[in-house]
């Protein structure tokens, strides 16, 4: 038998995706605000123009963008971690690629680096 392929509605999968991180940083400790506003009229969605959530723990505040099987350009993520870093800051950004889990990019004082950490969540259907 042929394998039966399913359209997935993209927002339906960046959400499901958004929510994947989301349980991460919970089961990671940190408390975690959706900081992406949604509307058909709004200009600007992302905090900053960049991030979808902020995380924090007594330690640190992080500031993620998530996407889905591509990366966002790396430039404006690089530019304001060197305008904003502050000690117990991080700015990331986690891509969900499909059937491989997550590919995380970290900012640092303008440079980037990819972290080696990969985590792949499954969620109760």
């Amino acid at each position: 038998m042929g394998m039966a392929l399913t359209m997935v509605n993209s927002r339906v999968k960046g959400s499901r995706n958004q929510r994947k991180c989301i349980i991460q940083f919970e089961n990671d400790g940190y408390e975690v605000a959706i900081v992406e506003r949604t509307g058909k009229f709004l200009k600007e969605k992302d905090a900053f123009g960049l991030f979808d959530i902020a995380c924090m723990n007594k330690n640190t505040t992080v500031w993620v963008q998530i996407t889905t099987n591509r990366n966002h350009p790396h430039k404006k993520f690089m530019k304001f971690s060197e305008e904003h870093q502050q000690v117990d800051t991080a700015y990331e950004q986690w891509v969900w690629i499909d059937h491989k889990g997550w590919r995380i990019f970290e900012y640092k004082r303008g440079k980037k680096y990819e972290c080696t950490k990969h985590h792949t969540i499954k969620l109760a259907k």
